[in-house]
């Protein structure tokens, strides 16, 4: 079988520019997911607390096994729109 070569060259500016381009993107996204999972912020969770209940991704954790694999679907939902990150959950 025959080996495909490689025609990318890391070193060139090309390539570097693309890259740093796509860490700051990968950042932003981070960022906004990270603000998602903080449950529209600390007066919406305390007033959650208040009301004693749990937030949706606590219950979810409690649902499942202790280093039970878990994968989040639409953390970003709705991002970009006026609605709530998330889709509210």
């Amino acid at each position: 079988m025959p080996v495909l070569r490689s025609q990318l060259d890391p070193s060139s500016e090309v390539f570097r520019d693309n890259r740093t381009a796509l860490l700051t993107m990968i950042g932003e996204v981070e960022r906004q997911q990270a603000l998602a999972v903080a449950g529209g912020g600390e007066k919406y969770v305390q007033r959650h607390r208040d009301r004693g209940k749990l937030l949706a991704r606590e219950r979810i954790e409690l649902l499942l096994d202790r280093d039970a694999p878990f994968l989040e679907l639409s953390t970003l939902a709705a991002w970009g729109t006026e609605f709530t990150v998330g889709a509210s959950v």
